[in-house]
């Protein structure tokens, strides 16, 4: 859970005898770090979240803050903090308003206060926040490892989670290269954003944790809603839209827990669900939707799965192959309809004698009746396995 804004403010106003002026609405956003600014061709540079601290050397320019609160807005920064008296009295009103329009933090503090003093205490206040992440994900990372959660441990998950709570994770599973960095750790950051403010002009603040294990990005969060959990995969899709575009990302939606016992079993099937996402290029796999998935995903020995498929449906592979015929899906489609040879003519546009021809085919290669459920459940997990793209 990355600082906000409203946070260093409510800690250090006083202090730094700091007024907002404007755009009250953008101060529950991330502040990522903190840099002096007195010319904008660095807003460039500029990676989401930066909060910016000027004194307004430019400001005789026309509309030069203007320009500059609006460059900084397109460049998904936090806020700016103008350090006024010398440079700069009063800020325009038209600045005024463009920031209060578009909920875009502006504040002031007078000319007696020190700008390096401010930008220091901000920036340590980040890097305390950024230590206190990485020691509650080395604490998540032990429970999710099995390891007993004596009451140190407790203790450090419990300045932020409920332990007897509600836990769900949704596991990010995302590749990419160098080039693409900057915008993975925007989307993460525009994420944390969201999860700030759950609804829109409403302050939930649910708990929350990202980490990074097993090739995923994992997310936790905790009393979230129950009946939320769509709307939350939707907007990590969104906010990770670079990625969704490229079709390189893929998330699984982990089950509902309650209680940090059973956390680890969570991970593990939201885990599963990724694992299903990516291996049939699906965008969200929820867990709770998996059915007969669930058992084969969760196997760590594919090679098993893989010699069952080729044993069950070898001989029909090879004979299609053969015979350039396509007698895989002709089975496919007869199980799919529970045997109706009506049925499975309608699914493949055949003549229903046709069908039966072929059906009696497959019978004799595969050396089965294919009359009950219990003939037909061994070939129905063969197609399965072999859904699942392994």
């Amino acid at each position: 859970m990355a600082i906000r804004f409203w946070e260093i403010y409510e800690e250090t106003h006083k202090f730094f005898r700091l007024r907002i002026l404007a755009g009250k609405g953008g101060m529950d956003h991330v502040v990522g770090w903190v840099h002096m600014l007195e010319d904008e061709t660095i807003i460039s540079r500029f990676s989401g979240q930066e909060l910016a601290v000027t004194t307004g050397m430019k400001a005789k320019e026309k509309d030069w803050l203007l320009h500059l609160v609006i460059a900084m807005k397109q460049a998904d920064s936090t806020g700016i903090i103008i350090n006024t008296g010398m440079y700069l009295h009063t800020v325009p009103q038209e600045v005024i308003t463009w920031c209060e329009e578009n909920s875009f933090p502006l504040l002031v503090m007078p000319w007696e206060i020190s700008i390096p003093q401010l930008i220091q205490n901000f920036c340590t206040r980040i890097m305390q926040r950024v230590q206190k992440e990485k020691e509650l994900s080395s604490s998540f990372k032990d429970i999710i490892n099995g390891h007993e959660i004596s009451e140190q441990l407790l203790a450090k998950i419990q300045t932020r989670f409920d332990p007897r709570g509600t836990f769900r994770i949704f596991c990010i599973r995302i590749s990419f290269g160098v080039e693409d960095t900057s915008a993975f750790l925007q989307a993460m950051l525009k994420l944390e954003n969201v999860l700030g403010l759950w609804e829109k002009g409403k302050h939930i603040r649910i708990p929350y944790l990202v980490i990074e294990y097993e090739d995923c990005y994992a997310l936790t969060v905790n009393n979230f809603p129950s009946d939320a959990g769509d709307a939350l995969a939707q907007q990590i899709l969104k906010q990770f839209s670079y990625f969704t575009e490229k079709k390189i990302l893929f998330l699984g939606i982990g089950p509902e827990v309650q209680g940090i016992l059973h956390l680890k079993s969570a991970f593990r099937r939201a885990l599963i669900a990724s694992k299903m996402a990516l291996q049939t290029k699906q965008k969200v796999v929820d867990f709770n939707e998996m059915g007969f998935f669930k058992i084969l995903f969760a196997s760590d020995d594919t090679a098993i799965l893989k010699s069952y498929e080729k044993q069950l449906l070898g001989p029909l592979d090879t004979y299609d192959q053969l015979h350039h015929s396509d007698y895989i899906q002709t089975l496919r489609s007869y199980i799919k309809n529970d045997r109706s040879l009506v049925g499975a003519a309608k699914d493949t546009y055949t003549h229903r004698n046709t069908v039966n021809y072929r059906i009696q085919n497959i019978k004799r290669l595969l050396g089965s009746e294919l009359k009950t459920a219990e003939d037909l459940f061994p070939y129905q997990v063969a197609f399965y396995i072999r859904d699942m793209n392994l």
